[in-house]
């Protein structure tokens, strides 16, 4: 009987690796978000891009105090993404956490815990993208509660833009966003739409855990301006940064502008 060492040959294993590398893009995604995800998976399928996630824990109830605790695990959590593996980019999915903890205090978390020039969240992706389409004023869509749409409106307000209408779904659990039907959508857009003089440069969905990309070309259809929302803007930023352009999508004219 040959022995293990007589049988064990060793093989050369470089025509395992790929000549052109894809693009790692790290994703830092709340322990409750049951969207981003499934909406970026979906976005770059058949691309050479990896998303490679990281679950965040976090309280079940959006409200500041629990968002603001997240902030003393990010580091950590982007830390755990291929830690012996170099990323192109990497991001942190939360809209009302990058706002509540601050879009300065997030780029520096992440570049703790994985030293990358390319960071990107929701809040500091939609002031970019608003920027870029050099929009004025736009209308907000909103699910959380008062205590998380304030400062988010004062945040808009302060960065010079008019906000010509605010629609609040008042919801307190992830759960409940993550599960509402998109097909409801454009009801929600009526009736927050309704009234205006005129429409807004930009109607903007907030919330990674708000499923919206798939209709956004539908709503732009039908009302002429940008739709956006924060998995868009998000994977917009970070695709910006990093010089990348997407084949034709149906998911809104902003990322048509790559």
């Amino acid at each position: 009987m040959n022995s293990f060492s007589n049988l064990c040959r060793p093989l050369s294993p470089g025509f395992l690796i790929p000549k052109d590398m894809p693009v790692r893009i790290g994703l830092v995604v709340l322990a409750t978000d049951m969207v981003l995800e499934i909406e970026w998976r979906d976005l770059f399928a058949g691309l050479p891009i990896e998303v490679l996630v990281a679950r965040i824990a976090c309280a079940a109830e959006v409200t500041p105090e629990a968002l603001l605790t997240m902030a003393q695990q990010i580091g950590q959590c982007a830390s755990l993404i291929l830690p012996d593996v170099p990323l192109d980019a990497i991001a942190y999915g939360c809209t009302s956490g990058s706002l509540v903890i601050g879009e300065k205090k997030v780029h520096e978390l992440l570049q703790q815990g994985n030293s990358l020039q390319v960071t990107s969240n929701p809040f500091s992706a939609i002031k970019a993208a608003l920027v870029h389409i050099k929009a004025q004023n736009l209308v907000v869509l909103s699910p959380y509660l008062a205590s998380v749409n304030q400062p988010f409106y004062q945040a808009l307000t302060d960065a010079g833009y008019t906000i010509k209408g605010w629609g609040s779904l008042n919801l307190t659990l992830d759960r409940e966003i993550g599960s509402m039907n998109p097909e409801h959508l454009p009801i929600l857009i009526d009736q927050l739409l309704d009234g205006l003089e005129s429409m807004p440069d930009a109607v903007f969905i907030s919330c990674t855990n708000f499923k919206a990309l798939a209709k956004l070309d539908e709503l732009e259809q039908r009302y002429g301006c940008y739709f956006m929302s924060s998995n868009q803007v998000m994977a917009w930023h970070v695709l910006r940064q990093l010089d990348i352009s997407l084949p034709q999508t149906n998911a809104g004219r902003l990322l048509h502008t790559l």
